[in-house]
């Protein structure tokens, strides 16, 4: 298998790793030194900043894409799942849309037009979450931002995290189902957000990164999403209900958001943990980075600042006339 670009640098910066941070009782070790890639990562990343970030453009991209599709079908199953995941309705949010729909059905063709209309604009406002995650991808890998030109990258995120909540929607089904039912659930959420975290990195990094790590940052998302979605089950019905009677409505929105933040850091701190396991020089490492001949890997030490600088050579003309004949 010919090596990537990228896993040759990986490479490179495991090798500069091994050679730079082999002291310390942290860092005296191979699983130690991951580790503590993995915390200086997660402090370089900002994750709280960024976790916030991709949870408020979540809030305003991929809410108002459900709310819009429901305007022109069938919302329900969307609107549960999202429900189940962060606490927060899209069904209650679309019912004067419903009762303006009621109100003008002597004209279909034009409800169609404007929720056509609608999907569109949200679309193309909605990218925002899609390009803000790009830039998590673009700074924990190295690699380039998108562009402008990568327009339709931002749009296929978006629709691919919609299909995703409407897969787990078809999931939860699976519940109803006596004994087996709720171990399938979990399989299928699991599975669902495999494919769409293995998919999403892919897109936005423009097939920058090797299979293996798609695969591995799509296995631990996956993980942690799963685990985040069971303790949802408990948690979010007792904390939605608190705070709607504390605060109304707007208690139930923070208490989304809140979810969201969770949620978000979760994806973020997978890709740090999966970079600092790419730089592993051990096993684990190897296994990510793929094939690259140890030649590639190898960095030519670099001269001290210290070193005194290598005397100059003497041009022949320079010398004594008697010097210049031997």
């Amino acid at each position: 298998m010919k090596p990537t670009k990228l896993s040759v640098a990986l490479a490179r910066e495991a090798y500069e790793v091994r050679r730079q941070e082999a002291h310390g009782w942290l860092r005296g070790t191979t699983a130690g030194r991951t580790v503590a890639r993995t915390i200086r990562g997660i402090a370089d990343i900002e994750i709280a900043d960024r976790a916030m970030t991709l949870a408020a453009q979540e809030f305003t991209s991929v809410l108002p894409l459900i709310v819009a599709v429901g305007t022109i079908g069938n919302l329900d199953a969307v609107s549960e799942t999202f429900a189940d995941q962060v606490g927060i309705d899209p069904g209650s949010l679309t019912s004067v849309t419903r009762t303006t729909a009621d109100a003008i059905e002597s004209s279909p063709p034009t409800f169609a037009a404007f929720g056509v209309i609608g999907i569109l604009m949200v679309l193309v406002s909605g990218t925002s979450f899609a390009r803000a995650l790009g830039r998590v991808y673009g700074k924990v890998w190295d690699v380039p931002v998108l562009t402008l030109r990568g327009w339709w990258r931002w749009v296929a995120v978006l629709l691919a995290v919609a299909a995703a909540l409407g897969l787990l929607g078809r999931v939860r089904l699976v519940n109803s189902v006596e004994w087996v039912g709720p171990p399938l659930a979990i399989v299928g959420e699991a599975l669902v957000w495999f494919g769409l975290w293995m998919a999403v990195p892919y897109l936005l990094t423009a097939g920058r990164l090797a299979g293996r790590v798609l695969w591995a940052t799509g296995a631990l998302t996956s993980a942690g999403l799963t685990l985040v979605g069971m303790a949802g089950v408990i948690y979010l019905p007792r904390a939605i209900a608190s705070a709607q009677g504390k605060f109304g409505e707007l208690g139930v929105v923070f208490t989304g958001i809140t979810w969201m933040f969770v949620q978000s850091a979760v994806v973020v701190a997978a890709t740090v943990v999966v970079k600092a396991a790419a730089l592993d020089e051990g096993v684990l490492g190897r296994l990510l980075r793929g094939p690259v001949p140890e030649q590639l890997a190898v960095v030519p030490p670099e001269t001290p600042p210290d070193a005194p600088p290598d005397p100059p050579t003497a041009d022949v003309h320079d010398l004594p006339r008697a010097d210049r004949t031997g």
